[in-house]
């Protein structure tokens, strides 16, 4: 299980663009930044009102020379500190994260990113190129991915336990946007309500790449093609709130996915199924703690996060015993926590790139253009 390995000398000065008052996402990232020891939180830029975000940074504890105007100055100052940070968290609309993030790359700082990756394909892939010309480490925070049983599921898979995958479903309806009136959307979705920075889908950029993301993670599988139904069911809104795609996997199994922001009542009802010949994996995000797995004519066994039959892999994941909840804030700690490990561990080339990366970043940023593509030409299969 995981614990304090890091001494306090040896934590990663970080600072973080975006994730200001009110913000839950921001909240999220500095809390797990905290919570193995690996970070030391020392400066940031927190809001375009200048004077709003150089008062929420000494809220936080930081000095006020180190609470910045913009980003640019943040980057330019930092690298020239003997103290400056090596790691920056960048939780800004996804339009913005390709311009953040290059400047603090060409300063040598390693970058953890909310997901979306970019708004554009185009900007995806310069920031690829830019990661593998800097060596930069680069993790993406689909956190969903670092749930203890969801990673369980992923080795049961992996082990070849439920065989060869034929069908996959990834679900994820929530309700969020249902009673929203025109009047208020601009209030309400902000942001979200311009491609420029929230791309073609604002339904597939908000929770798609997660789903997406999660398929790939658990079965290992690329997806070939995709077929797609992205549309707004309100007429109040502008922008999507619900689709539905079907993949062709590249073993020639078959997934879906169904994401929402119209599914009345909907909260964050996550869920993965894989089925396989021989057995099938269920897990959700309502029972975080718990893996459903059937092999083929047998009763479904339950298996419990931190027991003694689990992987190496999820009980390492955990840090709470076996009995007691553990859930989203511990899930995305752990991709900060392994974030931390690759940027001490980087001239030992060891290593282990559990997290996702700028590569996940970019299928996902694809998979949104191409689902996109297909649902505007009645849903016709687009490869991927």
């Amino acid at each position: 299980m995981r614990n304090d390995k890091l001494p306090n000398k040896k934590r990663i000065k970080i600072g973080f663009i975006g994730g200001g008052p009110n913000s839950f996402i921001g909240y999220t990232h500095r809390l797990a930044a905290r919570f193995d020891n690996r970070f030391e939180f020392v400066s940031g830029v927190f809001s375009r009102d200048i004077k709003k975000s150089k008062n929420f940074g000494i809220s936080l504890g930081l000095n006020p020379d180190r609470c910045y105007s913009d980003y640019a100055s943040m980057a330019k100052k930092e690298s020239m500190r003997s103290d400056g940070i090596k790691a920056v968290g960048i939780m800004t609309p996804s339009g913005d994260h390709y311009k953040i993030a290059k400047s603090f790359i060409e300063n040598n700082v390693h970058i953890i990113c909310d997901k979306p990756l970019t708004a554009t394909i185009d900007e995806a892939k310069k920031l690829q190129k830019l990661v593998k010309k800097k060596k930069v480490i680069f993790a993406l925070t689909h956190n969903y991915s670092s749930y203890p049983m969801l990673r369980e599921a992923k080795v049961i898979v992996e082990k070849g336990k439920v065989g060869k995958v034929l069908l996959i479903n990834v679900e994820y309806p929530q309700g969020y946007t249902v009673a929203i009136k025109k009047k208020d959307a601009v209030s309400k979705l902000k942001w979200r309500l311009d491609p420029k920075m929230c791309g073609p889908s604002m339904i597939l950029s908000e929770i798609g790449t997660h789903a997406y993301h999660l398929l790939r993670y658990v079965t290992s599988l690329e997806a070939k093609e995709v077929s797609a139904e992205v549309s707004s069911l309100s007429s109040e809104l502008s922008v999507d709130d619900n689709a539905f795609l079907i993949l062709r996997m590249s073993n020639n199994a078959r997934a879906s996915i169904w994401v929402s922001s119209a599914a009345t009542g909907g909260e964050n009802g996550l869920k993965i199924r894989v089925y396989g010949t021989k057995g099938a994996v269920e897990w959700f995000q309502d029972d975080p703690n718990i893996l459903k797995f059937t092999e083929l004519n047998k009763s479904t066994k339950i298996i419990t996060r931190a027991n003694n039959e689990v992987s190496n892999f999820s009980l390492e994941s955990s840090r709470v015993a076996a009995g007691h909840p553990e859930g989203f804030f511990e899930a995305f700690a752990n991709i900060y926590t392994e974030f931390a490990d690759s940027i001490i561990n980087k001239k030992k080339s060891i290593n282990k790139n559990t997290y996702p990366n700028i590569q996940d970043g970019v299928k996902g940023i694809k998979f949104i253009f191409a689902a996109k593509k297909s649902s505007n030409n009645n849903s016709r299969w687009i490869k991927l």
